[in-house]
């Protein structure tokens, strides 16, 4: 046998943390007015690898739109937070 082949574990994948989540969530706050629009959290969860970001938008709408204005706005972001680290989205290694 020519080569050898060696069994490497994979990396372990690491969950986002809240903070790294609401800097990550911050960051697609594209028009800078402290609010989180549906467009921009499909950009924010197609980041984190969704496969389906606008119906993860629209649920993080559903579960974190608390005055009912479409909009995520800071007094909303807690909720947002545990919506996306109850999907399990991971660090990808790139």
């Amino acid at each position: 046998m020519d080569h050898i082949h060696r069994w490497r574990p994979k990396p372990a994948a690491l969950p986002y943390s809240k903070e790294q989540l609401k800097a990550l969530f911050r960051r697609f706050d594209s028009d800078k007015d402290g609010r989180l629009s549906k467009s921009e959290l499909k950009k924010a969860f197609n980041e984190l690898g969704s496969r389906v970001a606008a119906f993860r938008a629209l649920g993080a709408l559903q579960h974190a739109d608390e005055n009912g204005d479409k909009f995520i706005s800071d007094g909303e972001l807690e909720a947002l937070l545990q919506y996306a680290v109850a999907l399990g989205y991971t660090i990808k290694k790139k």
